[in-house]
């Protein structure tokens, strides 16, 4: 229990941290809610009880406390499946079953399978004269032309 709330603090900042129930639904079920109030009373006292600072801080901690708890769920999920797609594809049964595990566990590298072509940029004949200029002259080198192909490089 955060330091400073009642057990019904408490039980609102819960529901709105890890529940993400909305203020009046929070409101009721901590229990707040009585017979003779109205809703538009119960969406008020909701309202009020949402912005003191203690129960605002119980919610944030609620809040990252959930954030970590699914990033860690999301993470020991995914490295389960990855794991099971790779012990299909290296035991499957069939041909057809590895290659089904090969593509999906293909589908988690991103932009694997969307028909990108791994080209080269091209370029012209006088860009690449131009290059190996420059890389022969850091070697102290140049490119001579001659009919003699034993004797083009000085």
């Amino acid at each position: 229990m955060a330091v400073g709330l009642t057990a019904k603090q408490q039980a609102f900042a819960r529901c709105v941290g890890v529940r993400n129930m909305s203020l009046i639904d929070a409101y009721r079920a901590a229990g707040y809610s009585y017979k003779n109030q109205t809703t538009k009373c119960q969406q008020a006292n909701a309202s009020k009880l949402h912005k003191n600072t203690a129960i605002r801080l119980a919610i944030d901690s609620y809040n990252r406390e959930a954030d970590r708890s699914m990033v860690a769920s999301v993470a020991s999920d995914e490295e389960l499946v990855l794991t099971e797609l790779r012990r299909v594809i290296k035991d499957g049964e069939s041909d057809h079953v590895k290659v089904r595990a090969a593509e999906a566990l293909g589908k988690t590298v991103p932009g694997l399978f969307r028909g990108e072509e791994r080209t080269e940029p091209q370029r012209t004949v006088a860009e690449i004269q131009a290059e190996l200029d420059e890389l022969l002259a850091e070697w102290g080198m140049k490119l001579v032309k001659s009919d003699k192909p034993d004797k083009a490089v000085h």
